[in-house]
C-alpha cells in the first residue's frame, strides 16, 4: 500500500534537559509526522517520561527547541502554554484524577478551563464517558474504581477536548491484562480517527502487540538508528476524524 508523507508534527533540534549536572535527556534530535504512532521505550531513567514532559512544557528543555504543532515552546510566552495543552491529550501512568470530584467533573475540568460553555461541557463529557464504558459510573469517585476504571477515566479526560496529540507514560504499567487491552484499544481508536500518538513504555510485550515505530532511548541518548526500528507492519492509514 502506497503511504502519503505527513508533515512533521513534533520535532526535536539537539535538545537537552538537565538536573543539576546530570542529563536526563542528551542532544535529541527527531521528527516525528502527524498522525504517526510511536512508542518511545527504554530501561527506566532512560528519558521516557522527561522526554513527553517537554512536549507539553511541564518541564522547559536545558538546550535546544521543541516545536509542537507549529509553536516553539523555547520562545513561548507562558500566557500561551493553555493554548499548547488545548492540543494535547495526556495519560498518567498514576491517572492523576482528583479523588473528591466524579468521574464526570474530573473529565469536565479540561473543558472548563478552556472556557467552553455548560452546556457544551455535559454533551462533550457524557460522549466521550460512552466512547470508554465509563457513563454508568459518571457520579462515582475515583477511589471508588478500580485501577481499570480510572485508568479508562483518565483516557476520556485527554480525549474529551479532541487534542491532534496524545501523549501516554506508562498507561498500562499498573493495570492487568484485560484493563491494559481496554486501554490500548481506546488509544489505537484515536489514532486510526487521525490523532498522533506517543506512548512512552518499557513493557516490550506491548510493544510487540503493536505495529507502531519504536524509539529507543539510553542514558537520555537515542540509541543507533532508532528511526528505523519498527514493531511489525505499519498501523493502518488514519483517517480524517
Amino acid at each position: 500500500m502506497q503511504t502519503v508523507d505527513q508533515p512533521s508534527i513534533i520535532r526535536l533540534f539537539r535538545v537537552t534537559r538537565r538536573y543539576g549536572a546530570q542529563k536526563a535527556l542528551d542532544d535529541i534530535s527527531l521528527e516525528i509526522p502527524a498522525n504517526a504512532f510511536v512508542f518511545v521505550t527504554g530501561p527506566s531513567g532512560a528519558g521516557k517520561s522527561t522526554l513527553l514532559k517537554l512536549l507539553y512544557l511541564g518541564l522547559p528543555s536545558s538546550e535546544g527547541q521543541v516545536i509542537v504543532d507549529g509553536m516553539n515552546l523555547a520562545r513561548m510566552n507562558r500566557h500561551r502554554v493553555p493554548m499548547l495543552r488545548r492540543r494535547i491529550g495526556i495519560i498518567f501512568q498514576d491517572y492523576k484524577l482528583i479523588s473528591t470530584r466524579s468521574v464526570h467533573q474530573n473529565v469536565a475540568l479540561v473543558l472548563e478551563a478552556a472556557g467552553t460553555p455548560h452546556r457544551a461541557i455535559a454533551a462533550k463529557v457524557n460522549s466521550v464517558l460512552r466512547t470508554v464504558g465509563m457513563e454508568a459510573r459518571r457520579d462515582a469517585l475515583p477511589p471508588s474504581l478500580s485501577g481499570g476504571e480510572q485508568q479508562r477515566v483518565a483516557v476520556a479526560r485527554a480525549l474529551v477536548g479532541e487534542p491532534r496529540i496524545l501523549l501516554a507514560d506508562e498507561p498500562t504499567g499498573s493495570l492487568d491484562s484485560a484493563s491494559a487491552a481496554v486501554v490500548m484499544d481506546l488509544i489505537l481508536r484515536f489514532h486510526q480517527r487521525g490523532g498522533t500518538v506517543l506512548v512512552a513504555t518499557h513493557d516490550h510485550h506491548l510493544i510487540r502487540s503493536v505495529p507502531a515505530r519504536v524509539i529507543h532511548l539510553v542514558g537520555g541518548r537515542l540509541a543507533e538508528n532508532p528511526e528505523t526500528e519498527t514493531a511489525g507492519d505499519p498501523l493502518p492509514a488514519a483517517s480524517n476524524p
